[in-house]
């Protein structure tokens, strides 16, 4: 049951993946957010613009499932520490933050103790550096900024376009990512 909760409900999160980036470059420069969720978020878009993947060894829909993943857990914790400015955003973009709790039990459900590789990958997010920009500067520096969200919209139209179709198909297989996920749980 778990598998299929998860799976039903990151279809439509994968789906609108592109659109959900966009909200989420309106969370790093929402001046209302603390600073600490803001350098987490633009974190996890430079972590999706690096090609970095949340889940090693998979490749494709499945990829970015590990990034979709990876986003939603920087939200709860945004959420948690920004609940004001967090609930102006629900209100913004419902599609994507409304669904943020079911979402997240489904896949601990599913994913179990492996969980835990996606939140250490979270964790590094607030130190990433890409190309030269660091999260911390894409909140502090206009030039970042402005790099940040021309590079959210170049790799939108460059590797993030996938339809239902493609993610349904891919989603079939999503138990390709528990052995990777595993081993990595060992380490």
């Amino acid at each position: 049951m778990s598998r299929e909760r998860c799976v039903e409900l990151m279809t439509p999160a994968l789906t609108r993946f592109g659109q959900d980036l966009k909200s989420v470059l309106r969370i790093v420069e929402d001046h209302e957010m603390d600073d600490e969720s803001r350098v987490a978020v633009a974190g996890a878009l430079l972590h999706v613009i690096s090609s970095g993947g949340a889940i090693p060894g998979v490749r494709g829909v499945l990829r970015h499932l590990g990034n979709v993943l990876s986003i939603r857990f920087v939200l709860e914790d945004v959420r948690r520490r920004s609940p004001d400015a967090f609930e102006k955003h629900l209100q913004e973009s419902p599609e994507m933050l409304a669904p943020l709790s079911d979402e997240l039990d489904a896949t601990r459900a599913y994913l179990e103790d492996r969980v835990s590789v996606i939140e250490g990958v979270v964790k590094k997010f607030p130190k990433l550096n890409h190309q030269g920009h660091q999260a911390t500067a894409c909140i502090e520096d206009a030039e970042s900024s402005t790099w940040l969200y021309d590079a959210v919209h170049e790799a939108l139209i460059d590797e993030i376009d996938f339809d239902e179709d493609d993610v349904v198909r891919e989603l079939k297989q999503v138990d390709q990512i528990l052995a990777p996920l595993s081993s990595r749980v060992r380490r």
